[in-house]
């Protein structure tokens, strides 16, 4: 592989190329939120089971009533009460109803329910002064669901909704595609762990807890590793420790300094690499490998390019591998009206954060922010998106510009 600058597209394309889903588990049913159906579930009966009643009142046969009015009632006879989880006794002749409750079998003979608060009854009989149309009031067999239609698909996101249709189809454990394991590392010997103290000099390792958030918000298992310093001996000790996992992504140390060691380390222990720079900014020192069959991110060690270079590459895989469907693996995108100037002079696409926010009249704004420093990470707190400018690209106030969305957008 040349070591010559490719574009994001190509990134993103070879990497995916090289993602398989990492395989499939049975879990607990309640174990099974927030992740993706592995397998269609077909219910193994109707829902409802029966013809039943949504009302609380009585089940008639409308031929009986459909003459009714206030000033000439018609009177049933009342032959049986018929409560949530019975079966039927007697069927409905003509001049008859059944009292009836929510969730009631409906008997057969009837075909429409009269609510209770409509009626006047007595011991034995009901009097009926108005109808609605024909069926009103009745859940038909298998509304809900049937036997022999999925009710969810393969690679559907379990949340509580998708949770109580399976407890209702008596779904107790749910086969589910596996978590990605994600080994994090983090090189450099200028940085000191979030708990030590922070001598003149030094830098406070951000990346890897960022990394491990990012990580785990695409429904993947983090694995965060203690920093390696920049000796090649100790980086191979931290790779081999991380080799167990499904994907390893590691920060710094894949640029071109005297103290850049992580490539090195890879080509000796046997990494094949697939590409190494992307034509970004922020970003461009990428390195993309596989070490035996183990996906392997070289991400660039300032936070804003590390974020951001997750949030191209890294995340698509992890959504590809944890059993998402092709339209999730990439940000979404759209057109928005940018609220400030915006221009790109340089020779590489730059990726901008922006706050993204719908206004009162519904369109989509985009505010670029000033200061986009790759050594920036406050940066990243305000925003949810990323207006992308290619090579020479410039654009005012007012303009329409594509953005990437990777956070929640308010309204004004």
């Amino acid at each position: 592989m040349s070591d010559s600058m490719i574009t994001p597209e190509q990134a993103q394309n070879i990497v995916l190329e090289h993602i398989s889903p990492v395989g499939i588990e049975r879990v607990g049913l309640l174990e099974s939120r927030g992740r993706l159906l592995a397998r269609d579930i077909f219910p193994k009966r109707n829902n409802p089971s029966h013809n039943n009643s949504a009302m609380d009142g009585f089940a008639v046969r409308y031929q009986d009533v459909q003459n009714a009015q206030l000033d000439k009632a018609v009177k049933l006879e009342i032959i049986e009460d018929i409560p949530a989880g019975k079966i039927p006794i007697h069927p409905l002749k003509t001049g008859q109803a059944s009292r009836i409750m929510t969730g009631g079998v409906i008997p057969d003979g009837a075909d429409t329910i009269i609510p209770i608060e409509d009626v006047l009854t007595s011991d034995n009989s009901v009097n009926v002064n108005e109808v609605e149309e024909i069926g009103a009031h009745i859940r038909k067999k298998g509304e809900d669901f049937s036997v022999g239609n999925p009710i969810l698909l393969t690679g559907q996101w379990l949340s509580a909704g998708e949770i109580a249709v399976l407890a209702t189809v008596q779904q107790s454990f749910v086969t589910v595609y596996r978590r990605p394991r994600v080994a994090i590392i983090t090189t450099g010997d200028e940085l000191v762990e979030i708990e030590e103290k922070v001598e003149n000099g030094k830098v406070v390792n951000g990346n890897t807890t960022a990394l491990a958030s990012f990580s785990e918000s695409c429904g993947a298992e983090a694995i965060m590793l203690p920093i390696a310093r920049d000796r090649p001996a100790e980086i191979q000790r931290s790779i081999e420790e991380a080799s167990d996992a499904d994907f390893i992504l590691s920060s710094g140390g894949v640029s071109v300094g005297d103290f850049d060691y992580v490539k090195q380390v890879l080509q000796e222990m046997g990494a094949k690499t697939l590409f190494w720079r992307v034509a970004m900014k922020p970003g461009k020192p990428l390195l993309f490998c596989k070490l035996n069959s183990t996906p392997y991110f070289g991400l660039p060690g300032n936070p804003v390019s590390s974020m951001m270079s997750f949030l191209q590459f890294v995340r698509p895989a992890l959504y590809k591998a944890a059993g998402h469907l092709p339209n999730r693996w990439k940000l979404p995108e759209t057109i928005a009206s940018l609220n400030n100037n915006a221009s790109n002079e340089g020779d590489r696409r730059n990726y901008v954060r922006c706050k993204l926010q719908y206004e009162h009249n519904g369109d989509l704004h985009a505010s670029v922010f000033t200061q986009q420093g790759s050594h920036m990470v406050s940066s990243m707190v305000s925003a949810n998106g990323i207006a992308v400018i290619d090579p020479k690209e410039s654009f005012s106030r007012g303009d329409k510009i594509r953005v990437q969305i990777f956070g929640k957008i308010a309204n004004a």
